[in-house]
């Protein structure tokens, strides 16, 4: 087995990632980029809207973000990480400027310029370019299968697609692998965004935390021969959400937050989840009437002119939309810096928990992936202090290969099984007994993986098992929070119990290692 060795490691190659290695390699040390995809490809980065939050400097607009963020946040959000990213977020902005990002500033937001549904496409081109020119290195297509601590420094074991196992040490981690919104089976995000950072994470003995809360976005594209094209929420607020029977969705459900699918996407996603499978009704957006001009309000509006079908003035019918999975709110327990509760591991971006609380407003996602990529880079380099010499192959890390390289999959279907039952139990409408079910089938899904031992399907068993871990803990973090609250909504336990939940769920390994507890702190 192939053994690399480096100062950090960082294991992801979106925003989170990339910024994170810029400010590792800065601090001139040896930095490595560990990806599943090539670098900054099939990322949230790369198919996102392209928005970033935080554009104004200076003590009003920081405070009008701030409050943004921790009302939409519904009283659960980590201040301190809110803090940091109101603070920071400008910065951040401004760097990529900087550093030659084709963008467009505004009072409250850094657009990126390009075409839909690759509006983030510019972001990691910066970022990817900024890294090579600093000299960190690449290395892709690695599923990361586990991660083990030794002699004060981490070892990674990771299958190449090619069936190669790799091993990496380093003295500094940074986990920036994204979310788990692919554990749905109608999602926005690419390929498999399944969550592996967070089993990484917690198996290596630190905590998750709000794993119950997902967010939908609400106005995805749901007409046939589409993807779940993301509709930009300026845009959507100028037109007319209906149902079949003609009712005004936003006055049905007295919905007054605007533009409401970026500050009020729970509520919408909950309203627009009713309709269609409570109700059996399809929900579409009317744009038909809008002027060009309102078409062109800001880059992310601007490029749905390019995508046929779509575009202003290229169809003659409202378009039928419905919520998907977009983003994680919950994620790894990190400080304002970005270290985890176990030693020189840090996490960053999507993966990472208590920034949004119970539902993240529009934009923050990218500043979250900029400003805690570049704290965590930081600090992984002043953990790691450029010390490291070249380092053995552990004996932990082979009984590792040894655990997850017997794993097979050769039973179809059980990733859209998985996906499905995710969709069914534990989506926008959630109640004990679905979370229940779910749970059940979550686990049938996970031993049936061993108990199929053929000699292909090695990768995508280690990838299922994997996902199905995540998508357990969210079933039962859900069941656990006996309150709705943002994007967590319990039919059978309406309203917040802020007397009871007024604080975070976490997740972590029991004192023996050989099981996981949920507790609130």
């Amino acid at each position: 087995m192939e053994f690399i060795d480096c100062d950090v490691l960082v294991v992801g190659s979106g925003a989170a990632g990339l910024r994170a290695a810029i400010s590792a390699r800065r601090a001139g040390l040896n930095v490595l980029i560990v990806s599943k995809g090539s670098p900054g490809k099939a990322t949230c980065t790369l198919v996102s809207g392209g928005v970033i939050a935080g554009a104004g400097a200076g003590a009003p607009s920081v405070q009008k973000h701030l409050e943004r963020t921790l009302t939409g946040g519904r009283g659960i959000n980590r201040p301190e990480l809110a803090e940091a990213l109101c603070q920071d977020a400008p910065v951040r902005n401004e760097e990529l400027l900087r550093w030659g990002m084709k963008a467009e500033l505004s009072e409250d937001f850094l657009f990126a310029r390009g075409r839909a549904p690759l509006l983030g496409k510019d972001i990691v081109r910066t970022l990817v370019q900024k890294n090579l020119e600093l000299g960190a290195r690449f290395i892709g297509k690695v599923t990361a299968v586990g991660l083990v601590r030794e002699n004060d420094s981490w070892q990674l074991l990771g299958l190449f697609s090619s069936g190669e196992w790799v091993a990496f040490g380093a003295s500094a981690v940074v986990v920036a692998t994204g979310g788990a919104s692919s554990l749905y089976l109608r999602n926005d995000n690419p390929g498999h965004m399944l969550g592996e950072g967070l089993r990484l994470a917690l198996d290596a003995g630190a905590a998750i935390e709000n794993m119950e809360f997902v967010q939908f976005y609400p106005l995805c594209l749901a007409e046939p021969g589409h993807g779940p094209l993301v509709v930009p929420p300026r845009l959507a607020d100028k037109g007319l959400l209906v149902n079949e029977s003609g009712e005004n969705i936003l006055k049905k459900y007295a919905i007054d937050e605007r533009p409401a699918a970026a500050r009020a996407r729970d509520r919408l996603s909950q309203a627009l989840f009713r309709e269609i499978y409570g109700n059996g009704q399809k929900v579409y957006l009317d744009l038909r009437s809008i002027p060009e001009k309102n078409w062109r309000i800001d880059p992310f509006s601007a490029s749905l002119t390019h995508v046929p079908g779509v575009r202003c003035g290229g169809f003659d019918k409202p378009l039928r939309v419905a919520p998907a999975a977009h983003h994680t709110m919950g994620g790894v327990v990190i400080d304002s810096d970005c270290a985890t509760s176990a030693p020189g591991l840090f996490a960053a971006g999507e993966v990472a928990g208590g920034l949004h609380g119970a539902n993240r407003t529009g934009g923050n996602g990218l500043a979250e992936a900029l400003v805690f990529g570049a704290r965590a880079g930081k600090s992984a380099a002043i953990w790691a202090g450029g010390a490291t010499g070249r380092m053995a192959l552990s004996d932990q890390v082979k009984e590792l290969r040894e655990e997850w390289g017997s794993l097979r999959l050769t039973e179809p279907g059980l990733f859209k099984r998985l996906q499905q039952v995710m969709w069914e139990n534990g989506a926008i409408l959630r109640e004990e007994a679905g979370l229940v079910h779910g749970q059940h089938q979550v686990l049938e899904i996970a031993a049936s993986i061993r108990d199929f031992p053929g000699k292909t399907g090695q990768a995508e068993a280690i990838e299922l098992l994997s996902a199905a871990r995540v998508a357990w803990i969210i079933l039962k973090a859900a069941q656990k929070r006996t309150e709705s609250r943002g994007s967590h909504s319990r039919e059978d336990r309406p309203g917040q119990d802020d007397r009871k939940w007024r604080g975070r769920l976490q997740v972590r390994q029991t004192p023996k290692g050989d099981a996981w507890e949920f507790v609130q702190p």
